[in-house]
């Protein structure tokens, strides 16, 4: 018969196992030493023995379809063995085909309900499906059977993790521990259920206990480390990196962390030392190139940095990345033509894209290049979409082309896609003061106080308002003195306080205000200007000249202010005689 055949070539390595594994189990047998009487738990046949060594060996060997057809042949010679069916059911498992494998591990339990192999099998199976609830069931079942298999409890704590069951993961990995003090596993689990959850005090004192067990578990080092630096302690993370240095010399993830820690305290020597380090593992060479380039950039290197990044484009001309940083750096060095070149190779479907759009626009508007510049933000706009930090950077453009129009259409832009945003209709209401529009730029300012009505300024861009258009001059008081409150160092508010005082006749006050916000701002045209005008109201000719000519000599330009310096002048020339 073919079988026979093919038991015959196992027969011999079959046999030689046996003769150096004599205390092997037989398959009824292989969980007591001392078997109970229960259906599963009585000896097994010569016949079942014989399939389930040979099963095992071809197991060992890798031959899973081999393995599974023996198993079969050892369970229609003893078709009351939990282990067979267990044992097959986890062969099943391996071969990808749960529900097959479900069926012989529920029989296996059926056969021997105190097995435990089974329960755990099950578990697996049932938390690869989702159905951590099910797992978690079979798994404390399987610890119950078996309260010294450590594995058990740490997939078990893990599977409370995976579901947010944090206290439940807890209270499996505490009874391990007690069962188990010296579990080096047990605290590193409950210190990943702990990290998980964000608690990082408690995380770091398991992670610590851990090493206590065993100062040669590499991984925690790396995880420890994380952890102090997520709980702000960089001190202490860069403590235990050392360490872990010490005991894995070349452990590049613990390397990198280090190196970016020193350069997070512009230790940059110290990082350049690590990145060097790095630079020599070919794993981790072309990331350490990057970082090292980087540390040249920060320290104005700007040769060196340029050097590195070229060398890595050299091998790698497709790293975008890279050559942005290579823009960025000919830019910060003040060559804009070999920025702007740099920036331009960057190619739309890369993640650089839209940064290189920006810096372009900042050097052509360096440049004095304005439609370069829009062209540049619209073309970033393009590839983003509607970004609020975009549209408000081209406003701010068209707003000092004094492109009103333009500039009220990018802030309406932005209102659509975040209309929540008090700084944007505080923009709005500012380009709207500067495009003469006056009955809308209180109509933002009183948007901007429906969404944040603590908005200092804002109150004072109303009460100013007012001012300046002579009305409401009692609201308008009160909304300023309301921002003082809010920021009462600041000098615009102060002059605006002035300004209140000064369009309602009370010159003492108003000066008494514009010295304080002159003491702020000494280089404030309009604080000074108006200084001048409260000086003049209050008969004070010669501070009013002093004030007009700070503003004039801050200011040249201002054709209205040098014409009432000059007839002040002529006034005061007039009456020296």
């Amino acid at each position: 018969m073919k079988d026979s055949v093919y038991l015959r070539k196992l027969a011999i390595p079959a046999l030689a196992a046996l003769l150096f594994v004599p205390s092997l189990s037989s398959p009824t047998h292989a969980k007591d030493a001392k078997p109970k009487k229960t259906a599963s738990r009585q000896g097994g046949s010569g016949e079942s023995f014989y399939y389930f060594t040979a099963a095992q060996m071809l197991k060992k060997s890798g031959n899973t379809a081999g393995a599974i057809d023996l198993y079969t042949k050892a369970i229609e010679a003893d078709p009351d063995s939990a282990v067979l069916f267990s044992d097959l059911g986890s062969l099943y498992m391996s071969e990808g085909d749960a529900e097959t494998a479900r069926g012989h591990l529920e029989t296996a339990i059926e056969k021997d309900p105190a097995y435990a192999p089974p329960y755990a099998a099950l578990a697996e199976i049932y938390a690869t499906a989702k159905d951590e609830k099910t797992a978690a069931k079979y798994y404390s079942k399987a610890i119950e059977l078996d309260s010294e298999n450590v594995k058990n409890y740490l997939l078990l704590g893990l599977l409370h993790m995976r579901a947010k069951e944090y206290d439940k993961g807890i209270e499996v990995l505490k009874k391990l521990l007690a069962a188990s003090p010296e579990s080096v596993m047990g605290y590193y689990y409950l210190a990943k259920i702990e990290f998980d959850r964000a608690d990082y005090v408690k995380a770091a004192e398991y992670y610590n206990q851990a090493l206590g067990v065993n100062p040669n578990f590499g991984a925690v080092y790396f995880e420890l480390g994380i952890t102090y630096e997520l709980g702000k302690k960089t001190e202490k993370a860069i403590e235990v990196y050392k360490k872990g240095i010490e005991l894995m010399p070349h452990d590049a993830g613990i390397m990198t962390r280090l190196g970016t820690l020193y350069i997070q305290q512009n230790k940059l020597d110290d990082a350049l030392q690590q990145f060097s380090a790095l630079e020599k593992n070919e794993e981790t060479r072309l990331d350490a190139m990057v970082k090292i380039g980087l540390i040249h950039f920060e320290r104005k290197n700007y040769a060196e940095a340029i050097a590195k990044f070229e060398e890595i484009l050299k091998a790698s001309p497709e790293f975008h990345r890279v050559r942005y940083y290579l823009g960025s750096t000919y830019e910060e060095k003040g060559d804009l033509a070999s920025a702007e070149a740099e920036f331009k190779k960057i190619p739309e479907k890369d993640t650089s894209f839209i940064d290189s759009k920006i810096h372009l626009a900042y050097i052509y508007e360096r440049q004095g290049r304005i439609d370069n510049t829009i062209t540049q933000l619209n073309q970033a706009l393009k590839a983003k979409g509607e970004s609020v930090e975009l549209l408000r950077l081209l406003a701010s453009i068209y707003r000092d082309a004094k492109r009103f129009d333009e500039a009220i259409s990018a802030l309406e832009r932005a209102i659509n896609v975040s209309p929540k945003d008090p700084e944007l209709y505080f923009l709005l209401g500012v380009v709207y003061d500067e495009a003469k529009v006056h009955d809308k730029v209180i109509t933002s300012m009183r948007k901007v106080l429906e969404i944040e009505p603590a908005h200092a300024n804002a109150l004072n861009y109303i009460g100013y308002s007012y001012a300046e258009q002579g009305i409401e001059l009692d609201m308008a008081e009160e909304l300023v003195r309301k921002a003082l409150t809010l920021k009462p160092d600041s000098g615009h508010i102060l002059d605006s306080l002035g300004w209140v005082y000064y369009k309602k006749g009370e010159f003492s006050k108003a000066v008494a205000e514009l010295e304080r916000a002159m003491k702020l701002l000494p280089e404030d045209p309009i604080v000074s200007e108006h200084l001048g005008d409260a000086y003049l109201k209050h008969n004070n000719k010669q501070k009013a000249l002093t004030a007009y000519e700070s503003a004039i000599r801050i200011n040249p330009g201002n054709e209205q202010l040098q014409e009432k310096l000059n007839r002040l002048k002529d006034e005061m020339k007039a009456s020296s005689k």
